[in-house]
């Protein structure tokens, strides 16, 4: 139930995984233009991908009386915390769909956008292709996952799983990952990584193996134009994700009772660098 005119503070908040990442820059940027033209301030959080780092987050925002939430899901059930927030605060989950209830959300095509990119590989001639993601659990993860494996069954190919690495996280651990994929004489000839900060990993270690070995990216990665190699990137408004995330909180907040939307926004292809 939204709150009364009378209680408003003209805040939201925004409850993200990690500030310093250019991806969520740039859906910090379309939230704070939606919220300046609402004349609200936006609190930013870090869940730093904790179940109970969110929890107390949200719980305390709440308290402050916020007048809505935007909120990137971990990978936990959100069914309980949703019934104890949602009727003090409008809550909007953004890039992300909480495990465990129906809600609204405001998410990029994971799956279309992970099969267009492993087809393109395909097209290359590729037919050992790795993958290296993150949690599995958490919703873009497992889109991503399901993108990889449809373009292979298209193919004709197998699920290996000798070629997908799963529970990577940072730069460093994707260059592990992308190592050990590239070792031994049944190794990947192609690479997908499931996102920016995993892509700029793969990309430190396939520079120091021969040049027939390609990557394809989820996400855009800074000065991707200025990489020596072509690389396929998963591309998208982050800005765009950012406003209409925005937009659909402050319907809410003014009282809508529309059905629940899920909004999903589209992906483009696109190859950067090597020029």
């Amino acid at each position: 139930m939204p709150r009364r005119p009378d209680q408003a503070t003209a805040t939201i908040a925004l409850v993200i995984e990690d500030p310093a990442n250019p991806f969520w820059s740039a859906i910090t940027r379309g939230v704070v233009e939606i919220a300046r033209r609402h004349q609200h301030v936006l609190i930013v959080g870090s869940t730093g991908l904790s179940f109970e780092q969110e929890r107390d987050l949200l719980r305390d925002l709440v308290r402050r009386q916020v007048d809505g939430l935007l909120v990137t899901p971990t990978a936990d059930d959100h069914a309980e915390l949703h019934r104890e927030l949602a009727h003090r605060a409008p809550m909007v989950f953004i890039d992300r769909a909480p495990a465990g209830i129906l809600t609204d959300s405001v998410i990029l095509d994971n799956v279309g956008g992970a099969h267009q990119a492993v087809r393109h590989l395909l097209s290359r001639g590729h037919r050992r292709i790795g993958y290296i993601g993150g949690d599995p659990a958490v919703g873009t993860g497992a889109g991503r996952r399901a993108g990889y494996r449809r373009a292979l069954e298209e193919a004709g190919l197998p699920y290996d799983p000798a070629l997908v690495s799963l529970n990577v996280h940072g730069v460093a651990g994707a260059r592990d990952a992308a190592a050990r994929l590239l070792a031994g004489p049944a190794s990947a000839t192609a690479i997908f990584a499931d996102n920016n900060q995993i892509c700029l990993g793969v990309l430190q270690i396939v520079d120091q193996h021969e040049p027939g070995i390609d990557v394809a990216g989820f996400d855009d990665v800074e000065l991707a134009d200025l990489l020596p190699r072509p690389v396929a990137m998963v591309t998208y408004d982050g800005v765009e994700l950012g406003r209409r995330a925005a937009e659909l909180l402050f319907r809410r907040i003014r009282g809508s009772t529309e059905p629940v939307a899920q909004v999903l926004l589209p992906t483009t292809l696109r190859l950067r660098g090597g020029r």
